[in-house]
């Protein structure tokens, strides 16, 4: 999951040096933002069944 995160990112930061305004930055930065989500969720549920 991690490992997606970074390259999500990477992803991002590619797009919005090309073109900030793009669409494809906004649907990077949603994919980014659901596997952020994800990871929190996954790590809320380590936490509260340790």
């Amino acid at each position: 999951m991690e490992n997606k995160i970074e390259a999500l990112r990477l992803k991002l930061y590619e797009a919005y040096q090309k073109d900030p305004d793009s669409k494809e930055v906004l649907i990077i930065s949603q994919s980014l933002d659901r596997a952020l989500n994800q990871l929190d969720n996954l790590l809320g549920k380590s936490k509260s069944s340790s």
